[in-house]
């Protein structure tokens, strides 16, 4: 978290200050960002630091950086660790990855989330597979449910308002039931692109991110804002005795 080094025209050690500056309180000292020595820091007169002068040195960074001092904003996210496996087998899955949000006493929680997820295409299931979410309804089959002793066979039912809870329906029978949440990674709904995550229905952008907002302009980039690419238009004539015909040449990438 610190660490020190001699500025070789002053003769004076300097700190580097923890991830937050002290422009972010209103207090700022020296010159470069980032690097600031205490208040009571003096040029030194020999070339080896006391270890007492190190020592109180350390007490003013943390002083200033957690135990109760002006640190403020939110705080700084670990990096992004390792995409998980896909959650399917075959066709369409997901995984995800993690961070943690690193803070210290009175710095606000981190901006942004702490799970990210993505879209993996698998090869496609072999016919006659079973469905992702008439697996998990059959989970339920022949256990005793409603609060009663009796027990039912389970299908899949899409009518319920929540396409992301698991709704199944009691066969040969009028009323489905729901069990809660499908597990992440189940599609919505039969023939459609989006994906349970969290509760929630979501369809991945261009960079594979689900949930996220990126599209293809009209050039082809993912998130372009249509001005990588030149439309061009020309009239051709046929060569022959047919009479000519236009066309028109599509956008082209530059």
């Amino acid at each position: 978290m610190t660490s020190f080094f001699r500025d070789e025209k002053g003769g004076s050690e300097r700190l580097r200050y923890c991830p937050k500056s002290h422009s972010q309180s209103g207090k700022s000292w020296g010159a470069t960002p980032g690097l600031l020595p205490p208040p009571l820091l003096r040029p030194l007169l020999s070339p080896r630091p006391h270890p007492l002068q190190n020592l109180l040195l350390l007490l003013w960074t943390l002083l200033n950086c957690g135990l109760g001092g002006n640190a403020q904003g939110p705080g700084e996210w670990t990096p992004w660790g390792s995409w998980s496996r896909c959650s399917s087998s075959c066709g369409r899955g997901l995984s995800v990855r993690s961070r943690q949000c690193i803070r210290f006493p009175r710095e606000e929680l981190c901006w942004g989330d702490t799970h990210e997820y993505r879209l993996c295409q698998l090869p496609e299931c072999p016919p006659g597979a079973v469905p992702f979410r008439d697996l998990q309804c059959a989970l339920y089959n022949g256990h005793p449910v409603l609060g009663t002793q009796k027990t039912y066979q389970w299908v899949p039912f899409y009518g319920a308002p929540n396409q992301c809870d698991l709704n199944c329906l009691a066969e040969g029978h009028d009323f489905y039931h729901s069990f809660g949440r499908v597990l992440d990674g189940t599609p919505c709904s039969p023939g459609t692109q989006g994906l349970c995550v969290a509760g929630r229905c979501l369809r991945a952008g261009c960079d594979g991110l689900l949930g996220s907002d990126a599209r293809e302009d009209r050039c082809g980039r993912c998130g372009g804002a249509n001005n990588s690419c030149l439309f061009v238009q020309r009239v051709f004539r046929d060569a022959g005795d047919r009479p000519p015909r236009p066309r028109a040449l599509p956008e082209r990438a530059l």
